[in-house]
């Protein structure tokens, strides 16, 4: 009998066939096989039940903690509000507080301008020299818009501001700072802004269009060309026209979108008229120079989008209604420096919003050298950690505000008063200081008064909201 295929047919065709024996061996695998996917197909189910069984009771993933409430409203801080929070947080260190509330309502009214006069607010970067502080200002603003005056603190700006931010130069670059710039790749996470280089003289000018021809950055470059007002500046006439060719000849490296002219000395004196005649030489500067580039560039300067900033803190208020700026960049008013107290500045409207506070180190006997000290009755001397906090141009000391009834101890011819030291010598009513205690001092020159701070500990109504740390300075 011939052999027979396992199905059954005859093996008379040229195909492959199995004995009986054979058969029942495929059979048998087969049935192995079978069995043993059987039992796969039944782990492989076990252990998806397994998995989402532990999906179900996984703990959720750690989320980032929120950052801390900033809070809203409130009043301004007691001076003696503030001590006690400073003895409170300084550890026995010095401490920079800010006033949130403050901050809030110097916002409110130079926003409250803005509205009035049409004229929109660019915050100064170097007066408000933490950047989460910056970035809380430039929160209230209706777009991002902040001026900058070096560029060594752009990249930290950028870390902390929204993207599209505008940036606007209110120094000059050095060449060495604008060459470092031009020459570097933007990262490729930067994100996106604008940065409006200021340009004050055609030997910068012509520096910029060179270095604008290898230059690493998107072209063209923007640039705010800074019109003269004594410090400095291109002049309307002759020198003007020269840095209008200059952009004509480089129209596709570098724009011209913003005029910037600063009435410098308006900050140097209150008196109202002396104020008013400094924006005066500033708005006919702008107009000077404004009929200038429309009579000689209208055809690469579109003037009437011109960002064009002038005033400052001491003196936006005798801007209003002249139609010769667009913007103005008060930035020490958001923090109130002293100079402003002075007699004629319009501070309506502002709070003191930033405080160094300087624990008391000790309290000597009223002896020097082992000789009674000529101090009238009723006044002890004091000796405050690193309170001698020069803030002003001359330098002026920053002004020792609290407790009520400090004096410098030079107004006796007392020791050797405060200084840029470890410590400084004070007089205050007798009993009004303990070891521990804090006093609080105000700054002349808010920019210089944080300079001496890592962080600012930003408060509202006697808590820490948040602690900011200031910018990094130079290391070249």
């Amino acid at each position: 009998m011939e052999p027979a295929d396992i199905s059954g047919r005859s093996s008379g065709s040229k195909r492959q066939v199995l004995t009986r024996r054979q058969a029942l061996g495929v059979t048998a695998a087969a049935a192995i096989t079978l069995g043993a996917g059987a039992d796969v197909a039944e782990a492989e189910r076990k252990h998806r039940t397994r998995r989402r069984h532990r999906r179900r009771h996984r703990r959720p993933a750690a989320s980032p903690a929120p950052a801390p409430s900033l809070g809203t409203g409130g009043a301004p801080m007691e001076l003696a509000t503030v001590a006690r929070l400073a003895k409170q947080i300084g550890r026995g260190e010095p401490v920079a507080i800010v006033d949130l509330a403050a901050v809030d309502q110097n916002c409110e009214a130079l926003l409250g301008f803005s509205r009035d006069s049409g004229i929109a607010w660019r915050p100064a970067f170097k007066t408000l020299e933490a950047v989460d502080l910056l970035a809380y200002v430039v929160s209230k603003l209706d777009r991002p818009r902040v001026m900058i005056h070096h560029l060594r603190t752009l990249p930290q700006g950028l870390a902390r501001l929204p993207a599209g931010t505008d940036f606007l130069m209110g120094y000059p670059p050095t060449l060495g700072e604008l060459e470092a710039y031009l020459s570097t790749t933007p990262a490729r996470d930067e994100r996106p802004h604008t940065l409006r280089i200021n340009v004050d003289s055609l030997e910068l000018l012509h520096a910029l269009d060179a270095l604008s021809k290898r230059s690493a950055r998107p072209l063209p470059l923007e640039v705010v060309l800074e019109i003269e007002d004594f410090r400095g500046g291109v002049v309307p006439g002759g020198e003007l026209s020269a840095a209008l060719q200059v952009f004509r000849a480089a129209r596709d490296r570098l724009h011209l979108g913003a005029l910037l002219c600063y009435d410098t000395l308006a900050a140097s004196l209150g008196v109202p008229a002396w104020r008013a005649t400094a924006a005066q030489y500033a708005q006919n500067r702008i107009r000077e120079a404004k009929a200038q580039i429309t009579a000689e560039a209208a055809d690469i300067v579109d003037v009437a989008k011109l960002i064009v900033n002038g005033p400052g803190s001491a003196n936006f208020r005798n801007w209003a209604g002249t139609g010769t700026a667009n913007e103005f960049s008060a930035g020490s008013a958001v923090l109130f420096a002293n100079y402003l107290d002075g007699a004629g500045y319009d501070t309506t409207g502002l709070h003191k919003a930033l405080y160094l506070c300087a624990p008391v180190l000790r309290l000597p006997a009223h002896t020097i050298a082992g000789v009674p000290a000529a101090i009238p009755n009723g006044v002890q001397l004091a000796l405050i950690k690193a309170g001698g906090w020069p803030t002003g141009n001359n330098p002026t000391l920053s002004k020792l505000v609290q407790p009520p009834g400090l004096q410098e101890s030079s107004v006796l011819g007392v020791g050797y008063g405060r200084g840029a030291n470890s410590s400084g010598m004070i007089l205050a009513p007798t009993g009004s200081l303990r070891l521990g205690d804090y006093v609080v001092e105000t700054c002349q020159q808010v920019m210089e008064g944080q300079d001496y701070f890592g962080a600012l500990q930003a408060a509202r109504e006697g808590t820490v909201r948040a602690v900011w740390p200031t910018l990094t300075r130079w290391s070249g």
